[in-house]
């Protein structure tokens, strides 16, 4: 039995996690391909015109890959760290799928909620209702958190590269910063300025909750306020047109920000952004900081 992975929103925030799931129990995997403007293209054919741009994403990867395979598999997350809550579309994200994108074919889907039961357990929970015994769902949930953090390790070597001059932070979603189609460019520019960056990762799972209960956003949060001036130049957060937490969060980190006397810039990005726009204000911001010697 094929099982299709929609390559956008969860799968960036459990890399490799699920799909060594999925293979330890003997299902067969297909992950969609990587963000293109194709994908988009196709989203915009059924996605709902008012959903954010990640969401849309989601949508075109679904969309791209459900002839392919025998099911999909679409989680309902409420909480992916103890005591914090996810973006209400993380919750309702298996129900809209259901009534649009996913509603010709079999859904597989598990509840993820932290603060009530830890994620290995849960996996092993959703394993046995799926047929399987005792051992083989805790084979299989092990392997799938063993494989997480190793890949989360690998993208924290990857991103947390010592520079002898001062990086800029990309601040944002798991599932805008490593989306393809979102971020590159932007890390592509910075890259050809001779700019080094440094992606946020997303590997701290101890986080205790906050005045900020929404699981992203507390990290986010806890690195800007503990960002060392000394190693930084300045942080550059991504955000997405429509994205409803973030309208209410950016003006936060904004304000956080010139507080602690750290140099910020928020680039919003919706599938008409041109490529143009986004240099020039990158252009700008690094600019505006040449005066620091260390750039």
């Amino acid at each position: 039995m094929k099982i299709g992975i929609p390559r956008s929103f969860y799968y960036y925030y459990y890399p490799s996690l699920f799909e060594t799931f999925f293979k330890s129990l003997g299902y067969e995997v297909v992950i969609s391909q990587k963000t293109t403007k194709k994908i988009l293209d196709l989203a915009s054919t059924i996605s709902e015109s008012e959903n954010c741009l990640p969401q849309k994403i989601f949508d075109g990867h679904v969309l791209s890959i459900k002839d392919s395979v025998d099911a999909i598999f679409i989680p309902r997350i409420i909480s992916m760290e103890k005591g914090h809550i996810c973006c209400p579309r993380f919750g309702a994200l298996l129900d809209a799928s259901k009534a649009g994108v996913a509603e010709d074919i079999k859904v597989f889907s598990f509840d993820i909620n932290e603060t009530r039961l830890p994620l290995e357990k849960n996996l092993v929970k959703f394993a046995k209702e799926l047929g399987f015994s005792a051992k083989e769902s805790k084979t299989a949930a092990k392997a799938g958190i063993v494989s997480w953090k190793k890949s989360e390790a690998e993208i924290v070597l990857k991103e947390h590269v010592k520079s002898d001059v001062k990086k800029f932070l990309i601040l944002g979603h798991p599932y805008t910063l490593y989306d393809s189609f979102i971020a590159d460019p932007i890390v592509k520019k910075l890259k050809s300025m001779n700019v080094p960056v440094e992606m946020m990762t997303f590997e701290e799972h101890n986080i205790k909750p906050g005045e900020i209960l929404w699981c992203t956003f507390n990290k986010m949060n806890s690195r800007l306020k503990n960002l060392d001036m000394n190693k930084y130049a300045g942080v550059i957060q991504i955000t997405t047109f429509n994205c409803g937490t973030d309208s209410m969060m950016t003006e936060r980190f904004r304000r956080e920000s010139r507080h602690l006397k750290i140099p910020y810039m928020l680039l919003m990005i919706d599938e008409h952004t041109g490529k143009a726009g986004i240099d020039t204000r990158l252009e700008a911001f690094v600019d505006s900081l040449s005066w620091n010697k260390n750039l």
